[in-house]
């Protein structure tokens, strides 16, 4: 179980207090949880905490304390690590380890590339008998938006874990029969039987504790805008103002009964504007004239200024340094839920590109065969037109029905339907990695967002890799995973799923598999607002390093999040107008590479740009454009002085992404998140010919854009 494990059992040590502090700050949640377990052992053991996190979760602080020891994390650059490994015998912690298996003899631990995004591992050393272990965690997280618009707080399992009836007793001797009737309680296995203990089969087991423990918890909404309702599916709560509040904006939620451990804690949020974009601003840990000095010991700076003390250069030197220092400048984050159907009453199904990818090894039985065939026809017979569609079956190599995506049309769907019906289980073993790299190195299509349906009833020996190739592409492919039988690898289908904002499905033996793909058809062909980018105006006095949108399809109910580290560069742009003339009239191939900004079109366009800017900006809306008119009042933006910044993922300039590396990493920021950049004319050619099928919304500081997938 997740949580404290006893090395030399592979039991959990039982909670015996739980303490969780946490806030919500619009549409991120951050949670202090206080965990202390005692060791009721007789005799000693090494220990380890493992804690699970989500795709949206982080962690940013870590200690624990064993009698008079302190155990605390350190951040090193990966690069610099043998693989980052960790030595058990030893008190050495680091935050990530890159295999799924820890071996309990004096060793290493290493996590696959799946495993140290969604796992948080630190030895914590040798924990005496009757010992307590105190352990304070603090993580960050996006919070998960419903389709209603409704900001979802669910308290991780670790913190609150359930208690089974039958664990609900004392710990003596005459408890020890009990113990051993239940796998939950910390159980009575040999030594022998946990010679290696499997991280990943640890996640898919329920997080329990063998008695009732103690258990406080508060919470502190500060909402991005006012509040309808609060209210809690599984729990009574209680509602207060936050003592310093001056609206409503802002309030206290505990429990109003004992808590019941036999479920989670889960909150519902209501904001009273759901499907409005919300930007929120988190401001740096230093002012401006802090950073100033700052950054004038800096040997970069220092160096980088030394022939060249001109504002361009200061700028220049600070675009460079942004992702180092994140922490000292204020972060944006938008959050948007529209309501399609506002949008546009009646909108029509989605016109994806369906990909089928079916496993067709050896060890699939003739019964799921059959019932993959079924299902296929079935669902083949039920796309709409116009979409694209292929099918790939794999095993040890993998087969094609088209060389790449068709049409879907009369003659395509018969000669898909034929290559079906003979598809049989006789192609060796079962290799993911090979196909699912030659579906995501295909071109993508405009207005056609990439649907993978999988299909297997076994699992692979590359789980980590699969998840992580799947992940580095979420943004432009989604993928509704289907699991067969019992052999089925559950970390496997129900990651491909979680990475890349799918679902999953599973079937038990003699159920049918055409009644949940056609489920999973209707999410996928749902209206979806397509080819989304973000468009982002600042003042000119600001320096800005924008992520790319988090997904280039938007379904009815989800949200986009973006985000965004603004600069105030004041101190080092100059106010003179011959120097704003020489800003903007150098050529658009000499401007840095780390800039994320474009000419506003009121300011001049520069000899790269040629006409195209005109017509791009003509053919936006009157109101597509905050500054212009009575909303530069509203914005407070000076007309004449702003920037603009463009965040999408573009599908002409689609690579795959390499492995991860580090935030510590100097290059790595622009490796793992290039900023996408675009001449002015191709938006301008772009937009010119389909600006009628553009929608455009607009908030405060910025836009989303997106094309209707019809």
């Amino acid at each position: 179980m997740p949580g404290l494990l006893n090395c030399l059992t592979g039991a959990a040590l039982p909670l015996t207090a739980s303490d969780v502090t946490s806030y919500v700050s619009g549409y991120a949640l951050g949670l202090t949880a206080s965990l202390t377990y005692g060791n009721l052992e007789a005799q000693p053991f090494q220990g380890l905490f493992v804690y699970p996190i989500d795709e949206y979760t982080t962690v940013v602080g870590f200690e624990a304390v064993i009698a008079d020891r302190v155990v605390t994390i350190q951040l090193r650059d990966k690069a610099k690590l043998d693989r980052s490994h960790l030595d058990i015998q030893s008190a050495t912690v680091t935050g990530n380890f890159p295999e799924d298996e820890i071996p309990i003899a004096p060793g290493k631990v290493t996590l696959d590339e799946d495993l140290e995004r969604i796992l948080f591992v630190v030895n914590l050393g040798t924990i005496a008998p009757m010992e307590n272990v105190t352990v304070f965690i603090s993580t960050s997280s996006e919070l998960p938006t419903l389709p209603s618009g409704a900001v979802r707080v669910l308290l991780p399992a670790i913190c609150a874990p359930t208690v089974p009836p039958s664990c609900t007793h004392g710990f003596g001797s005459s408890s020890q029969q009990s113990r051993g009737k239940d796998p939950h309680c910390f159980g009575t296995q040999t030594k022998d039987s946990y010679n290696r203990l499997c991280l990943a089969t640890l996640l898919d087991t329920k997080v329990t504790n063998p008695m009732e423990y103690e258990f406080k918890f508060q919470l502190e909404i500060r909402g991005p805008c006012l509040l309808a309702g609060v209210e809690s599916p599984t729990h009574e709560i209680r509602a207060d103002a936050a003592p310093s509040a001056h609206s409503a904006k802002s309030i206290i939620i505990t429990l109003a009964k004992k808590h019941t451990f036999d479920r989670p804690v889960e909150i519902l949020l209501h904001p009273s504007e759901p499907h409005k974009p919300h930007v929120l601003v988190e401001k740096g840990d230093m002012t401006l004239g802090e950073y100033d000095q700052h950054l004038k010991g800096k040997s970069d700076f220092i160096r980088g200024t030394k022939k060249d003390n001109s504002a361009e250069r200061k700028t220049e030197v600070i675009r460079k340094r942004l992702h180092k220092d994140i922490p000292h400048h204020s972060v944006i984050m938008l959050n948007f839920c529209p309501d399609l159907q506002s949008v546009q009453p009646n909108p029509r199904k989605t016109h994806g590109e369906f990909i089928f990818l079916i496993d067709r090894s050896s060890s699939t039985s003739k019964t799921n065969i059959q019932r993959i065939k079924e299902a296929m026809l079935v669902a083949l017979k039920s796309l709409m037109p116009a979409c694209l569609f292929n099918v790939v079956g794999f095993g040890s190599t993998f087969k094609t029905v088209f060389t790449s995506s068709r049409i879907y049309n009369e003659e395509n769907l018969a000669l898909a339907c034929d290559c079906i019906q003979r598809m049989r289980a006789d192609m060796g073993g079962t290799n993911m990695l090979s196909p699912l790299k030659w579906v995501l190195r295909q071109p993508l299509h405009q207005g056609h967002p990439r649907l993978l349906f999988l299909i297997t009833d076994g699992s692979v020996n590359n789980t980590g890799k699969v998840l992580e190739l799947l992940r580095n592409h979420a943004s432009s492919t989604r993928c509704y995973s289907f699991g067969i039988g019992p052999t089925v690898c559950y970390r496997l289908v129900r990651g491909l799923a979680s990475v890349s904002k799918g679902s999953a499905e599973f079937l038990m033996e003699g159920e049918r598999l055409q009644p949940k793909m056609i489920k999973s058809l209707k999410k996928a062909m749902a209206p979806v607002l397509s080819d989304v980018t973000v468009e982002w105006v600042f003042p000119e006095t600001t320096e800005a390093l924008i992520s790319p949108v988090s997904t280039s399809s938007l379904f009815p109910g989800e949200r986009l999040m973006g985000y965004g580290i603004v600069c105030d560069a004041s101190l080092y742009i100059s106010n003179s107008r011959s120097d704003k003339r020489r800003r903007c009239g150098m050529p658009h191939a000499q401007e840095s590479s780390s800039s994320v900004f474009y000419h506003s079109q009121d300011e001049g366009l520069s000899p790269a740009s040629g006409n195209g800017a005109k017509n791009f900006n003509q053919g936006q809306s009157k109101d597509a454009h905050p500054g212009d008119g009575e909303s530069s009042a509203h914005h407070g933006l000076d007309v004449s002085r702003r920037r603009r910044a463009y965040s999408t993922n573009q599908i002409s300039s689609h690579k795959a992404c390499s492995r991860a590396t580090t935030g510590s990493d100097p290059t790595g920021t622009a490796r793992r998140y290039p900023l996408r950049k675009a001449k002015v004319q191709d938006l301008a050619n772009e937009s010119g010919s389909e600006s009628q099928q553009w929608q455009i919304d607009l908030q405060e500081t910025s836009g989303l854009v997106g094309r209707r997938g019809s």
